[in-house]
């Protein structure tokens, strides 16, 4: 490793690996979002039954 320029293949590999993970989260977490603002019609809403 030089002093100078010290370990650019590990850095970019791990800067590639960092850029990746964050992509998938994102992707991810908008999936997520996208399916919890469209309700879900195959479930029926269930009431609460009161006795009276």
């Amino acid at each position: 490793m030089s002093a100078l320029n010290g370990d650019k293949s590990r850095f970019n590999r791990e800067r590639k690996q960092k850029i990746a993970r964050r992509q998938r989260t994102r992707e991810l977490l908008k999936r997520e979002a996208t399916e919890r603002k469209s309700p879900d019609v195959s479930v029926p809403a269930k009431g609460k039954q009161v006795m009276a």
